[in-house]
């Protein structure tokens, strides 16, 4: 009886099924096995919607596809611009780039079934077009269908490979699930009734044995957790032992008194209060303004005063400032500048990504990548030595949502300061998501100061089981946590490399499962080939021996 009711409304069950799923895959926060799961159905569902070719079936697809993704951003939206309406416009407009992109990468794949039979080719599409959705994307991976959550076993895959591993292990899995729902409905299938994967049944059967070869590199990634602890069983360093440099950071977050907006001086009195226990404190993003360099410099001056009292305090203080650049032109920008006891500017980053239209059009984004400053940090009697160097760098907000951050860094950094500035909770949460994934590419730390409407702040080290958010809203807080000691500098494999080496890496493992299928088919040809010459050779030489008797 349900496999009746299945056939007979195939179209209606598999787009309800597709766009059911996308309503919990396509959130803010994408997760691993929804995001899978609705691919899976939607590979299945291929087949029979671009089949038939029915221009009205893939629309309607796509505009549902186009209004749940949409759906999920709408409300932080709305506060994204002063004009709600141009965000909601714009939203819908990025939401149906997203889903046309999604369904084209699934015509391509299935299309490409009724000529060569390679499982392989999808995660590699996959992985591709969504690492270079982010390149092109003014918001980078934030809005895409990428997983951030839910991956566990395979978070280790991350340094390794960076966010393209991600996106391809979505697809891998989503093949083998695709192709158990279509042998299951081969056996619901009736010899009278016309197949719903005609095109797949017509596919070379040489590539089953690449399928369970795809099942089994799966299986195989996600068993290296069980023998070596990786970043979902990870735990805190100690932070008294001596292999451990113990650090205080800090996120200052100084209530507002009503409507009032703080002030550089309100944001100086919250520092002094954690001065004598914090070693890097972190204001939040755009947190003071400055009428230009001179403004930046001076006050600066004041905050440098404040670290000398101190044992060895460093602040990173973001701001915006007004500048003249060198054709005269009066703009505006974003940055992060580091201060210490010894110097009011030891190090300054500028924002490099802005938010469209919000801050594109009032501010310059920077064109520098970030720097990496070491730093001594004094340590208790107990410790061996008296100092000991740390490396710290820095992005703003957004940066971290792009592909490739710190591919410029020579070396690991101990440390990331990010400061934000999220509009809504929603993003502030997203956005925290994008911060763990950058620190588990780098097998680093990320210290968030998100100084936002209702914003999340924290310390990301999934390497150390740090993933959970510290704090909603205002308020400033500390923690002491424990860095490697000796510091281990050397780069993750994705830090080395970047993300574009695993991308030509997936492409040509493509080719060698292309090439040695072609070579298969060839092989039993060139063998008959053989066979024939052997017994040409054979006829050959009875003639000649025959021959020579006669003549005898």
């Amino acid at each position: 009886m349900s496999s009746e009711i299945f056939h007979t409304h195939q179209h209606s069950l598999l787009f309800c099924a597709t766009v059911l799923s996308s309503f919990f895959a396509l959130t803010t926060i994408p997760s691993f096995i929804p995001c899978t799961l609705h691919l899976s159905i939607l590979l299945f569902y291929a087949p029979l919607l671009f089949g038939n070719r029915s221009k009205t079936q893939i629309l309607s697809l796509w505009l549902a596809l186009t209004i749940v993704k949409s759906s999920h951003w709408f409300i932080p939206s709305l506060n994204a611009l002063s004009t709600p309406s141009t965000s909601v416009v714009l939203l819908l407009a990025h939401g149906a780039v997203t889903s046309f992109v999604s369904l084209f990468s699934v015509l391509v794949y299935t299309r490409s079934r009724t000529r060569s039979s390679v499982p392989m080719l999808f995660p590699t599409l996959w992985a591709t077009v969504w690492w270079t959705l982010a390149l092109l994307s003014p918001v980078g991976y934030l809005t895409s269908w990428s997983p951030l959550t839910g991956l566990s076993n395979y978070d280790w895959l991350v340094s390794v490979f960076g966010g393209p591993a991600r996106d391809w292990l979505v697809a891998a899995w989503a093949i083998v699930i695709s192709e158990a729902f279509e042998m299951w409905y081969m056996g619901l299938e009736k010899p009278e009734e016309a197949p719903l994967i005609s095109s797949v049944s017509s596919a070379p059967r040489a590539g089953n044995r690449f399928r369970g070869t795809l099942v089994f590199v799966l299986i195989a990634l996600a068993i290296p957790p069980y023998f070596s602890p990786g970043p979902s069983l990870a735990l805190p360093r100690p932070i008294s032992a001596t292999d451990s440099t113990p650090l205080t950071v800090g996120c200052v977050l100084p209530r507002a008194k009503g409507d009032q907006k703080l002030s550089f001086e309100d944001f100086l009195n919250e520092t002094k209060t954690m001065a004598d226990r914090t070693n890097i404190a972190l204001w939040p993003e755009g947190a003071v303004s400055f009428a230009n360099e001179k403004d930046r410099e001076k006050s600066l001056v004041k905050l440098q005063n404040v670290t000398e009292k101190s044992r060895d305090l460093l602040v990173g203080v973001s701001f915006e400032e007004s500048y003249v650049d060198p054709s005269g032109r009066s703009m505006s920008r974003t940055g992060l500048a580091l201060v210490s006891k010894y110097s009011a500017t030891e190090m300054i980053y500028y924002k490099r990504n802005l938010v469209p239209i919000a801050e594109s059009f009032r501010l310059q984004k920077s064109t520098n990548p970030p720097q990496l400053l070491t730093y001594d940090i004094k340590l208790p009697k107990w410790a061996p030595k008296e100092t000991r160097p740390i490396s710290i760098t820095a992005s703003i907000c957004l940066d971290l949502a792009m592909p490739d951050p710190f591919i410029d860094l020579k070396k690991r950094p101990n440390l990331i300061l990010a400061p934000a500035r999220t509009w809504d909770i929603a993003v502030g949460i997203a956005m925290w998501e994008q911060a763990k994934q950058r620190a588990l590419e780098l097998n680093s730390m990320v210290l968030w100061c998100d100084g936002g409407e209702g914003g999340v702040s924290g310390i990301a080290a999934p390497e150390q089981g740090m993933k959970e958010v510290m704090q909603a809203g205002a308020g400033s807080w500390m923690r002491t946590v424990g860095l490697e000691y000796p510091a281990n500098d050397r780069r993750t494999l994705y830090a080395t490399m970047g993300s574009g080496i695993p991308i030509l890496l997936m492409w040509a493992s493509v080719g060698v499962v292309l090439g040695s299928g072609r070579f298969g088919r060839i092989l039993p040809i060139l063998r008959n080939l053989q066979q024939r010459f052997l017994h040409w050779r054979d006829s050959r030489r009875v003639q000649t021996e025959e021959g020579n008797l006669l003549l005898d």
